[in-house]
């Protein structure tokens, strides 16, 4: 192996340590409390279209009918370790809480899990915003940050 070879794979190695040591210290510094809450808990029994301006977890079967009866359904498709995912959430948390919003439904769509969701609505990326407006999905943006730009998005399902 020639000396060159070799420093590159040092440097390679040292590369992925330091990324690897990054990726635990970002994860043991955000706390539970400290990272975002996109989801509320649903009351039980939950009402179909009954919780307007809420972000709830995926569930296919309240998605399918919340599309039948609410007029505005907003999805985030989120992973934990998206950077994009969690500038997103609290500009969407925020966003619902907003009187405009009040009709609308969220959904938390898991990129690492929700796997029929991602097929059936041809999702590749997390970070993937979707508007859905009587039941057709209107628009969708991937990777939007700013908060002018999701504003937007949502409101075409206004």
């Amino acid at each position: 192996m020639t000396v060159r070879r070799v420093w590159i794979a040092l440097l390679g190695g040292a590369v992925a340590l330091v990324v690897a040591l990054l990726f635990v210290q970002n994860q043991r510094s955000l706390s539970p409390a400290a990272k975002p809450s996109l989801v509320a808990t649903a009351p039980t029994p939950r009402q179909i279209g009954g919780e307007g301006g809420t972000w709830f977890d995926y569930d296919p079967t309240f998605f399918a009918a919340d599309l039948k009866v609410t007029k505005t359904v907003l999805v985030a498709v989120h992973a934990d370790w998206c950077i994009d995912c969690q500038a997103q959430a609290p500009i969407m948390a925020r966003l619902m809480r907003e009187p405009a919003f009040k009709n609308a439904v969220g959904y938390i769509v898991d990129f690492d899990h929700d796997r029929a969701f991602l097929a059936a609505h041809k999702v590749r990326t997390q970070s993937t915003l979707i508007v859905f407006k009587d039941g057709v999905e209107v628009d969708r943006a991937v990777a939007i940050t700013n908060e002018a730009a999701i504003r937007n998005l949502f409101e075409e399902g206004l």
